[in-house]
């Protein structure tokens, strides 16, 4: 079943024509930027200063310690250097935890494994454990960034995947869980995946080996 929806997946990128306008990039990540819909083709742009600013708010209004514990682990992953690498240092095995934020507090969980590998031209994201999972494709943006697209499911679930490559008419239900992000070197073997914020929610996975 996972194979089956990955190769329908790639083939859809590939094969359908573009959505909108793709950047100056590789024919691979210029058909993958092709399929998102004009709304999503700002990826995760302006998350920084978005999610600082929910925080700030967070900090005089919270009474949640919780929430005030996590902030600075937030505040950490928002000010960390991006630095230049290439989509190759993602392939393999990794721990991911996710940490989100909206108007009702800041949360960070538990890490999770995950896995990132080539299929075909593809490079596919797979967090396919925890209660929340993300599983979609990846193509290099620039030097800095590396984009995702694909989806949100449930544990209980068969993943996914983003809904301009499904075949009939989209629902607004299979919008709702589309999602893409911006994916960042900030370390040795460490990651940081920025989420499209949505109606103040902010959502980031810090991976890591």
């Amino acid at each position: 079943m996972v194979t089956r929806i990955l190769t329908i997946f790639i083939a859809a990128m590939l094969g359908m024509p573009a959505l909108g306008q793709a950047p100056d990039t590789g024919g691979y990540a210029k058909s993958l930027f092709g399929r998102l819909y004009p709304e999503d083709q700002s990826l995760a742009k302006g998350w920084e200063t978005g999610l600082q600013a929910l925080l700030d708010e967070l900090k005089d209004s919270s009474e949640d310690q919780e929430t005030l514990d996590a902030i600075p682990e937030f505040e950490r992953l928002i000010e960390a250097e991006h630095l230049a690498f290439s989509i190759e240092e993602l392939d393999g095995s990794w721990r991911m935890r996710s940490l989100q934020a909206t108007d009702y507090g800041a949360f960070i969980y538990q890490y999770f494994p995950a896995r990132i590998y080539p299929e075909a031209q593809a490079m596919v994201f797979d967090k396919n454990s925890g209660s929340q999972r993300h599983r979609g494709l990846m193509a290099q943006l620039d030097a800095e960034t590396v984009f995702f697209v694909g989806a949100l499911y449930y544990g209980y679930e068969d993943p996914r995947i983003y809904s301009a490559m499904t075949p009939g008419e989209v629902t607004e239900e299979q919008r709702e869980f589309d999602a893409v992000a911006e994916i960042y070197k900030i370390g040795d073997n460490h990651f940081l995946m920025a989420f499209a914020p949505s109606a103040n929610r902010f959502r980031l996975y810090e991976i890591r080996k």
